[in-house]
């Protein structure tokens, strides 16, 4: 086949095609389906490589869902009870048809890689590597093994010695700062972190009438005369030596300049905590890709009821947004999978199956119902549907039960691939960040040659 030059954006697509115009089709060299973490990435791998990028999603994908921290392996095997050290260490010692042995640890290092630069050209820089899980505190005041964290969540690391002083919000809900610390020092009096932690509750805040949760804090602390406000009660409630734990609230616009300012003004060392979902720096990762990603001319259409693919024999031709027939056709050369699983909405089933639901790929399960699940919600073992999805090859092609590639120009990336059981091994932004980058540059090259 002849190479070709990717298409760039010209006169006449900006004139003519236009999604508006039902009698028209918008043509692209990569449509990426899914806005998740593995989406994004993709997406941002695809167009470095010139490829002209269009990204269809229902939704804003799982990132809200997440702590916006990326866990590549946080324990091997997935049943064991104490964190991994080393992520890379523990990939190389995967069986079998996993996500991360079907790339191999340069691929993996050099997409993680990819991300910390990309997220750092936004002012976001994620501290940590491949080489090294870093201990961080959940909400709970329990320990939590990952990768790469937000800058913001630095000094949190469970291995500085320095005493912490928790500090919670009257009225949030979501974070006990005495609970959270009265746990943490329970591991350290068992030598498993290595400081003491102390919880104090600041004053319910003025956040004008609205109510005291992770979204509305986050905005609060965009605004300078609230942080200003918080200073001076914070540094009434430090000890000398302390470093500060504040929930992940810290902003979303700028949330690095504000946790500098806050450190700068109160004199001490600060970490955010995660919380539970809806997270904020997940949110915050989520519009910073996408701000990148649009930057360098990747086009959005997120928030739809229906996708609907055009297939000719074992090629995918388009998608249309929509009724077919009624609304316009988004063409292009090469397309990616990237729906996640049952929560992003990738994977569904009904009483007597599971299946792929936008294409019907092939997904092997269980016939019996009752070896889905595990009767036991939190087991060690894991929960055997956390593992189902769709198989593929070594360029990330799905693939049939017999290993045939099921449409030509279809890649798959994230939660969507079979054989990682993310929840349990903890590994879900690694096999996401790693799958994206490897399938945003096959399906560029391929679209480069068709």
């Amino acid at each position: 086949m002849t190479e070709r030059p990717l298409r760039t954006w010209g006169i006449f697509d900006l004139m003519i095609l236009e999604p508006w115009n039902p009698f028209l089709f918008m043509i692209y060299d990569v449509i990426v389906i899914g806005a998740g973490l593995a989406g994004l990435m993709a997406a941002e791998s695809a167009a470095s490589k010139g490829a002209k990028v269009l990204l269809l999603a229902k939704g804003l994908g799982s990132l809200p869902l997440t702590t916006g921290c990326i866990d590549v392996l946080g324990y091997f095997p997935s049943t064991s009870q104490i964190p991994l050290a080393a992520p890379l260490v523990g990939i190389k010692q995967l069986a079998g048809h996993h996500p991360y042995t079907q790339l191999g640890s340069e691929e993996i290092i050099a997409a993680l890689t990819r991300f910390q630069k990309t997220i750092a050209s936004e002012n976001y820089p994620y501290n940590g590597s491949g080489n090294a899980n870093i201990l961080i505190p959940t909400s709970l005041g329990s320990l939590h093994p990952t990768c790469l964290i937000p800058e913001t969540m630095g000094q949190g690391d469970l291995s500085l010695a320095e005493p912490a002083l928790l500090l919670g919000f009257e009225g949030l809900k979501d974070f006990f700062p005495q609970f959270i610390a009265n746990n943490l020092t329970l591991l350290h009096e068992k030598g498993r972190v290595a400081s003491a932690f102390r919880g104090e509750v600041i004053k319910r805040p003025d956040l004008g009438g609205k109510a005291t949760n992770a979204l509305t804090l986050a905005q609060a602390f965009d605004n300078k005369d609230f942080r200003e406000r918080l200073v001076k009660e914070v540094r009434s409630l430090l000890h000398p030596g302390e470093r500060i734990g504040f929930p992940a609230v810290l902003g979303f616009h700028s949330p690095r300049e504000v946790w500098m300012e806050l450190q700068e003004r109160v004199g001490v060392k600060i970490f955010e905590i995660p919380l539970p979902p809806p997270s904020v720096p997940g949110l915050r990762l989520y519009h910073l890709l996408k701000s990148h990603l649009q930057k360098k001319g990747v086009r959005f259409f997120v928030g739809f009821s229906k996708l609907t693919p055009s297939i000719e024999k074992n090629r995918i031709i388009g998608l249309t947004l929509g009724e077919p027939g009624k609304n316009v056709i988004y063409r292009a050369s090469a397309f990616i999978l990237a729906t996640g699983q049952f929560v992003g909405g990738g994977l569904d089933s009904d009483r007597y199956r599971i299946f792929e639901t936008l294409l019907g790929l092939p997904i092997r399960y269980p016939e019996n119902r009752k070896e889905w699940f595990r009767p036991t919600l939190l087991t060690p073992e894991g929960q055997p549907f956390n593992g189902f999805g769709v198989e593929v090859d070594r360029n990330l092609q799905p693939v049939d039960f017999q290993g045939r590639i099921v449409y030509s120009n279809l890649f798959a990336a994230g939660g969507i691939i079979t054989h990682a059981d993310s929840m349990n091994e903890k590994s879900g932004g690694g096999v996401a960040i790693s799958t994206g980058y490897v399938a945003g540059k096959s399906a560029a090259a391929f679209a480069k040659n068709h």
